[in-house]
């Protein structure tokens, strides 16, 4: 009976021991994952179910048979792959990388179009959209002679003056200014000389070289005599009272001026100067003709009239020498403080 006793003793410090050890290796695992905090939040997950049911909503990790899933999704990163598929719900569009692209290209080309627009037609005038260089006719060559012609727009208030306005080539810098004119000219007298206003819808025509007859004029019903004395580039037009008309056929003219000034004279083109009428007029037709069918007398007889002033300019500005390139080349219009009122190239 000792021995049985003996043995249950032995048997009892075993399963001690054994116990202990187990013990033992609890606590060291535990220290090893996380010890006392770990157990603080295991104990918090297990509450939070019920946490949850006491304030009426469902937990992330408990979740009723009943209750439907619930999947919480935040804004999306800029990194993010997009649903090409999906709906835009909040009004924006999704934007192309390649669509982006084109539209930045378009926008820097239209930048650099201004600018070099900018730079072709230098520091805008308050006169630009005012008057502008006509396209039909220049810059040209006539022989030695360059030739431009601008005009006032119709719609301008008021009457522009021009005079010390200049025509300039970008390309190499000449530049020649527009000098004062003559309203109405006369031949053989001393002409006042007055700004050139270019009223709405008038137009002139500026020439690189010397007048023709020593000045910058507004042209008239009877310019055209000037061009049957003298060589215009480009020539002037042939607009004059008729002869028929400037001696009309009444019973008091023929018996003054005799039926053969009268056939003489219906002969004749407009603005056109006879030098050698025939011996068998009158003395009277001799004179009559001297005195109006000339361009003096062609003033002196319609001056007066409407319609007498032309809406347009002969401007010489006598550079003396070439404004601008024969091929290729930036003219302007440059207003008295030098801004450009308008530009052709060619």
């Amino acid at each position: 009976m000792a021995s049985g006793g003996h043995g249950e003793s032995m048997l009892r410090q075993v399963l001690i021991g054994f116990a202990a050890a187990v013990v033992i290796i609890l606590i060291i695992v535990w220290l090893v994952t996380g010890g006392v905090g770990k157990t603080i939040e295991v104990a918090q997950n297990i509450f939070k179910p019920f946490t949850s049911l006491v304030s009426g909503g469902p937990s992330e990790g408990f979740r009723l048979p009943w209750q439907p899933t619930v999947v919480v999704q935040g804004p999306a990163l800029p990194n993010d792959p997009v649903d090409a598929g999906a709906s835009d719900t909040g009004g924006g569009e999704v934007q192309d990388p390649a669509s982006d692209l084109s539209a930045a290209q378009r926008e820097y080309d239209a930048l650099q179009a201004q600018i070099n627009e900018a730079k072709t037609f230098g520091n805008p005038s308050p006169y630009r959209g005012q008057v502008f260089i006509v396209q039909g006719g220049g810059p040209a060559k006539s022989g030695a002679n360059e030739y431009v012609g601008i005009q006032a727009e119709q719609g301008n208030a008021t009457p522009v003056d021009i005079t010390a306005w200049s025509l300039q080539s970008a390309l190499t810098g000449i530049r020649a200014f527009i000098p004062r004119g003559v309203d109405t000219f006369m031949l053989g007298a001393v002409n006042a000389q007055v700004d050139i206003y270019l009223n709405p819808g008038a137009s002139a025509l500026l020439s690189s070289g010397s007048s023709p007859v020593g000045t910058s004029f507004r042209e008239n019903l009877c310019t055209g005599y000037l061009g049957s004395m003298q060589t215009f580039s480009p020539p002037l037009a042939a607009r004059c009272p008729s002869p028929s008309e400037t001696l009309p056929e009444t019973p008091d003219n023929l018996r003054t001026y005799g039926d053969e000034c009268f056939n003489y004279v219906q002969q004749l083109s407009s603005c056109t100067f006879p030098l050698s009428p025939p011996r068998s007029v009158y003395p009277a037709c001799r004179i009559f003709i001297a005195n109006h069918l000339s361009y003096n007398g062609c003033v002196q007889d319609n001056k007066y009239k409407t319609g007498f002033a032309q809406n347009s300019w002969r401007i010489y500005l006598g550079a003396g020498g070439e404004l601008w390139r024969n091929t290729h080349d930036i003219v302007r219009l440059l207003d008295k403080e030098g801004r450009t009122v308008d530009v052709i190239m060619y």
